[in-house]
């Protein structure tokens, strides 16, 4: 398990995908999973800096190898609430012009992921999103 912290800024994203590039490697995750791990986490990263503006606090990610795949922590810290789980399902069938903006970023990782939880600890206004991605969830076509 590697955990480490990244400021909230766009600039981030490259170290991110440094840090998961080199844990794939040294635990011997499949690599055909670490396309789906950058997106999940390009996705939730920059939601939180786009969304959590006002919290100078850095986004703590974990990364650990499962059987199968990678579970995927990240910690955002002095934000207020949003559980990614509880966000809509976009319609993807709807004509382009009748679909609102947003939310398919969310939408992919919630498919790609065999599970997705979020926990919000109120008192430390501490959001906590995690992830279990092992590729078995792909084209499965479920929804959660």
């Amino acid at each position: 398990m590697t955990t480490a912290a990244f400021e909230r800024s766009f600039d981030s994203i490259r170290e991110i995908f440094a840090m998961t590039a080199d844990i794939f490697a040294r635990e011997g995750i499949d690599p055909r999973l670490l396309p789906t791990v950058d997106l999940a986490l390009e996705e939730l990263f920059t939601n939180m800096v786009k969304y959590g503006a006002g919290s100078t606090a850095p986004v703590e990610i974990t990364l650990a190898a499962i059987g199968g795949g990678v579970e995927v922590t990240l910690v955002d810290r002095d934000v207020e609430p949003f559980d990614i789980t509880r966000s809509p399902d976009v319609d993807i069938d709807a004509p382009i012009e009748e679909r609102e903006p947003g939310g398919l970023g969310l939408h992919l990782i919630r498919r790609l992921a065999e599970s997705v939880t979020y926990e919000y600890a109120k008192e430390r206004r501490e959001s906590r999103i995690s992830l279990r991605i092992t590729g078995s969830a792909r084209m499965s076509g479920r929804t959660r």
